[in-house]
């Protein structure tokens, strides 16, 4: 059986804040973040629990756009412990927020399909991924740094939209 070559570009890319904010806007901001950079939204896996020191989120986004005959994928955990809800005061108005910590992990990923054609056997996949890592720079450098512009993006936006929490309120 043929499977699905996975390239590992970036592991372990993180994001910590502890601090106001509020929890909508930040999965809002995640949400338009992959939609404007064309990603398809996959969650993998969404878990809630609540606890005396308050209440724990925990999701897996595994959003994925396609190019070519590649798959490119960023990997999100997010993990938001130790809510709580808070009231502040804003030029008069009281808003309803959120006060906890924040860590997010970013994996990014590029997928080939090796199914079908040339690479069908075995024995042309190696010479193939033999020329493609010494002898040629094909197009999986340019995937790569694709997916990889976009996992430190999203980084650093997220730090940023955290960030700006601070200052706000």
């Amino acid at each position: 059986m043929i499977r699905d070559e996975i390239q590992h570009v970036a592991l372990g890319m993180s994001v910590n804040y502890e601090g106001i904010f509020n929890e909508k806007d930040l999965i809002a901001f995640i949400d338009s973040f992959f939609r404007k950079t064309g990603y398809k939204k996959l969650v993998i896996g969404h878990s809630e629990n609540v606890t005396p020191e308050g209440r724990k989120v925990s999701m897996r986004l595994r959003p994925f756009r396609e190019v070519k005959s590649k798959k490119l994928e960023v990997q999100l955990w997010l993990t938001i412990s130790d809510i709580k809800n808070v009231t502040k005061e804003v030029d008069g108005l009281k808003i309803n927020l959120n006060k906890g910590k924040v860590k997010a992990v970013i994996d990014c990923f590029v997928i080939s399909e090796e199914r079908g054609g040339w690479e069908a056997r075995a024995e042309y996949t190696a010479i193939r991924t033999i020329f493609d890592k010494f002898l040629f720079t094909g197009k999986s450098k340019d995937y790569e740094g694709m997916v990889k512009t976009d996992a430190t993006k999203l980084r650093d936006e997220l730090q940023s939209f955290l960030n700006l929490n601070k200052f706000l309120f």
